[in-house]
């Protein structure tokens, strides 16, 4: 099937496994809606662009994971004994790194509409902190004076949807091009002192879009050397961001980890410049493809269109009614099965946008019966990490496959756990 991948989706005897383990199994001993994760997964992945990027760089490279993907503590701490660095969003997600056994000389946090109490909170845990905007800067000078990283809009993003796109004109994030020099220029001035400079230009990056980001590389870059006079010495890093993709369904393009590795660092020897780390954010790179959805197919029939009516919906994976986004979906015990018939697959939600996919593009698949298990596939990336309780529908329950065996990480929350933080 054009969805295995080895060692990890694999259809066995008709059935699909994740990490050697029968899906439909892990649904009946832990519930639905579940999100699965493989470990394995998770690390080859972490490990492939690591050493991607050390193949090809002349200097230090800091692989930051970008932890709003997930921000399970299992899948954290996975991270923290490869002795990554993080990126991080908010200050408990930056507790939540330290938790896991994160050095907080590896986290950074890259905010935006940043609060004084954020700011003092974030200094507080002595988390360096990655300014977006002149305010923040001037309200972080007045706390304390810090080493800081300073993030700039080179003028052009791409992305899998508007939503994603963090560079450019009609975009809340970083320095205006026209005014990033003398944001370093203020920065000494008011006594912090700037060792890093960044960019992140959008998320959902697959071969096409490669082009674009490394042309922002070129403009990063000549940014640096001219802040290199300003601040009177190289800087410590420069952070290209993150954005990269995974092909979410079969006939997307993979991501081109070679061009973009080479890429970056070939630039960077060609520059000249002596900063001593080259720094990349992946977060659905590395989690993304890990991480499965299962959801109990419970309504069969005829509406207007076939439908497949689930136990879960928009509340659990959010990503097809914000983005419009594709995910592959399998029947778990039917994997083997040549797709025959089309179907909307809908949610339980309240809402007429609850659908897997976009509306008009029923998905083929397998005449499936009510009680069969649904995989979602590509829902490790900012899939629990923005679900809801919409609808006052629980959290789903998270397990982790290692070395073929699976454990929860994270229990269903339900009705009592929602409760019993309101007040009548």
């Amino acid at each position: 099937m054009d969805w295995e991948i080895q060692n990890h989706l694999e259809e066995i005897d008709g059935k699909l496994h994740i990490g050697g383990v029968d899906a439909t199994n892990l649904a009946r001993e832990y519930g639905t809606p579940l999100y699965v994760y493989n470990a394995d997964r998770i690390l080859t992945n972490y490990r492939s662009l690591r050493d991607s990027m050390e193949k090809h760089a002349d200097r230090d490279v800091r692989v930051l994971y970008a932890v709003k993907a997930n921000t399970s503590l299992a899948i954290l701490k996975l991270l923290a004994d490869e002795e990554a660095h993080a990126d991080v969003v908010s200050p408990d997600e930056a507790k939540a790194t330290l938790d896991a056994g994160f050095d907080k000389d590896k986290v950074m946090f890259t905010g935006t509409s940043v609060s004084n109490k954020d700011l003092q909170a974030l200094t507080d845990l002595g988390i360096r902190i990655n300014i977006d905007s002149l305010s923040q800067m001037r309200r972080l000078a007045g706390i304390g004076k810090f080493k800081v990283s300073i993030r700039w809009n080179p003028g052009e993003g791409v992305g899998h949807h508007e939503h994603v796109i963090t560079a450019g004109k009609h975009v809340k994030f970083g320095i205006p091009e026209d005014g990033i020099t003398d944001a370093f220029r203020e920065a000494v001035d008011l006594g912090l002192e700037p060792v890093g400079l960044h960019q992140h230009i959008g998320s959902g990056m697959l071969d096409p879009e490669v082009d674009i980001f490394l042309a922002t590389v070129d403009k990063t870059l000549q940014v640096a050397k001219e802040v290199s006079d300003i601040i009177s010495g190289d800087l410590e890093f420069v952070d290209f961001g993150g954005g990269m993709g995974i092909p979410y369904f079969t006939t997307e393009y993979d991501f081109p980890l070679d061009k973009f590795s080479s890429g970056i660092c070939r630039k960077v020897k060609d520059s000249g410049l002596g900063f001593s780390a080259i720094a990349i954010e992946p977060g659905r790179y590395i989690t993304g493809d890990a991480g499965i959805l299962l959801t109990e197919i419970n309504t069969v029939e005829e509406k207007g269109v076939p439908i497949i009516g689930v136990d879960s919906g928009f509340n659990t994976l959010v990503r097809p009614a914000m983005y419009n986004a594709r995910h592959t979906i399998i029947v778990c015990d039917k994997a083997g099965l040549t797709p025959d018939r089309k179907f909307m697959v809908a949610g339980n939600l309240c809402e007429s946008g609850d659908v897997f996919h976009n509306k008009k593009e029923l998905r083929a698949l397998p005449e499936p019966g009510e009680g069969d298990i649904l995989a979602i596939l590509g829902a490790g990336a900012y899939g629990f990490s923005m679900a809801s309780e919409y609808n006052m529908r629980g959290l789903p329950a998270e397990v982790l496959i290692e070395n073929g065996k699976a454990r929860l990480i994270r229990k269903r929350r339900g009705f009592d756990e929602m409760a019993r933080e309101q007040i009548k």
